[in-house]
């Protein structure tokens, strides 16, 4: 039977953290037991994490069994692959849904009890037909760095005018197109697909998947392309409400020493920008503004992230290779018209040394980091 909501959870070498991330899941409330489904897609893991979400899947299903009708499915699921990254787990978990909507949860955070159904609640806002159903509904966008006025070309049809202000609920209540999220949201640093919750039928049927292959930047392509596929439809729905805590895990991907797919950063935001001139007469100019300023700071992210590697330990070939790839992807995001501009005055700093001396900005960034 169908399920309300699928919650898809990659899992890898997350033994630690896995079992409170699945018991906030089970604990939600406002909706159904029946109604909700876990999935669990263990990629390749070795460190136990494979044996606790089988554990978890049969614990789980036993109490739900003896609550109700065992023909409403499981509760939890548990499926095992090898190693291929967290995207292609969510690719199968999106395989093996059964809900009408599903989200993504990290096996190393957790929800509150209310997560679901403060989302659900927004589906039938204002009465929406069924042309106009939530494809994504999310939490207001995070880390908004500048206040200002929503693009004319975006305006939001049906509302008073909107000012965007630091705060995470300027968007809160209200039904805006695709482009308007790209915009005002996306671009605005939302670039994670948790804390949302997406409509499995636009996903499927259009074929939209994550990029496998990519180590960081997914989320930022998928949701890209399935706000692009919006366009102007007002089929998302922004909530202010919130329930997703996200652990800054030391041990994550972001948090290891220099490896070559960081490069994926770079390789994304240039995808982004490719796909967004697809749909240039529909987003403003100062959209690209914004994607080449993070073109900017992810490509100085990855040579600052190389730049706290020892440098006697570092690989030659590699660190050629970063220069050339982040050297490149900067003077192309410089091409836009405002970009530097639009900088932080830190991240001015930052261009215009690594642009006169890349080794000499890699050898002040890593002294300032050794120092701290």
């Amino acid at each position: 039977m169908e399920k309300k909501v699928s919650i898809i959870i990659p899992v890898y070498q997350a033994a630690k953290y896995l079992e409170r991330c699945v018991e906030s899941c089970l604990g939600q409330k406002g909706i159904n037991a029946d109604e909700l489904e876990i999935i669990l897609v263990d990629d390749g893991s070795t460190d136990g994490s494979s044996e606790l979400a089988d554990e978890l899947e049969r614990s789980a299903n036993c109490v739900f069994e003896g609550k109700g009708d065992k023909s409403s499915g499981y509760i939890v699921k548990a499926i095992h692959t090898g190693n291929h990254g967290v995207s292609h787990a969510r690719n199968l978990g999106i395989e093996k849904a059964n809900g009408k909507y599903i989200c993504f949860v990290d096996a190393d955070d957790y929800v509150s009890e209310s997560f679901v159904a403060n989302l659900l609640a927004a589906e039938d806002r204002d009465n929406a037909t069924d042309e106009e159903s939530t494809v994504i509904k999310t939490n207001s966008p995070e880390n908004v760095e500048k206040p200002g006025e929503i693009s004319q070309n975006c305006a939001l049809d049906g509302y008073e005018p909107v000012i965007i202000d630091s705060t995470d609920t300027y968007l809160s209540g209200l039904n805006i197109s695709g482009y308007q999220y790209i915009e005002n949201s996306i671009l605005n640093r939302n670039t994670h697909v948790w804390g949302k919750l997406f409509l499995l039928s636009a996903i499927r049927d259009n074929h939209i998947t994550f990029k496998e292959g990519l180590t960081i930047g997914e989320d930022l392509l998928f949701l890209l392309d399935l706000a692009l596929l919006q366009g102007k439809k007002k089929t998302v729905k922004c909530t202010g409400t919130n329930g997703y805590v996200y652990v800054d895990n030391p041990e994550g991907a972001m948090k290891k020493a220099f490896k070559e797919s960081y490069l994926d950063e770079v390789v994304c935001w240039r995808e982004a920008e490719e796909k967004l001139l697809g749909a240039r007469e529909y987003i403003s100019e100062y959209s690209f503004v914004s994607v080449a300023v993070s073109q900017i700071m992810t490509a100085l992210l990855v040579a600052g992230k190389l730049a706290r590697t020892d440098e006697a330990e570092r690989d030659k070939d590699i660190e050629t290779l970063v220069i050339s790839k982040v050297r490149e992807q900067v003077s192309h995001a410089l091409k836009v018209r405002g970009a530097f501009a639009a900088l932080e005055f830190g991240y001015k700093i930052k261009v215009t040394i690594f642009r006169f001396n890349p080794k000499f900005y890699l050898r002040l960034y890593g002294n300032y980091k050794s120092q701290r």
